[in-house]
């Protein structure tokens, strides 16, 4: 991997933490994939993991929501929707280590989390994140509060 891969995949990991940590307004750290090229890409991509985790379509038909899609890397996609719970932000990932990875960049923001299977989505509170998990399973994560300022 060449220094300026790093720094690239750097700044779209930032990127996400940044879209996951806003409270309102859609972002987006990298211009869109177009299909075709994801589709290629992933023809000649490392072995496919054992199951395919939810998309972030289907999270946000699961919510009742049509997404905004933002970021679409070879490591994550990111959307966001809204609904009459409050706004949402959806992130899947291509293996569980930039779940994992993500989350740590991501948590001392604060937030709360629902983690599923090389997938997560944040909300306002752990209440607008129950019907979600109860149709899609996963566990509820709390960042870092944030007191005082």
């Amino acid at each position: 991997m060449f220094p300026s891969d790093r720094r690239i995949r750097r700044a779209l990991a930032l990127g996400a933490v940044l879209c996951a940590a806003s409270a309102a307004g859609a972002c987006s750290a990298a211009p869109a994939r177009p299909a075709a090229a994801h589709a290629e890409h992933a023809a000649h991509a490392s072995p496919a993991s054992p199951a395919a985790p939810a998309t972030v379509e289907q999270i946000a038909t699961a919510l009742g929501c049509t997404a905004e899609l933002g970021t679409q890397a070879e490591e994550l996609r990111q959307g966001a929707c809204e609904t009459a719970q409050g706004t949402y932000r959806m992130t899947t990932f291509h293996a569980e280590e930039g779940l994992r990875s993500w989350l740590a960049e991501a948590e001392p923001y604060g937030g709360v989390y629902l983690v599923g299977d090389r997938w997560v989505v944040t909300a306002q509170s752990a209440d607008a994140l129950a019907p979600l998990r109860e149709r899609l399973g996963g566990s509820v994560e709390n960042g870092a509060e944030h007191t005082g300022h």
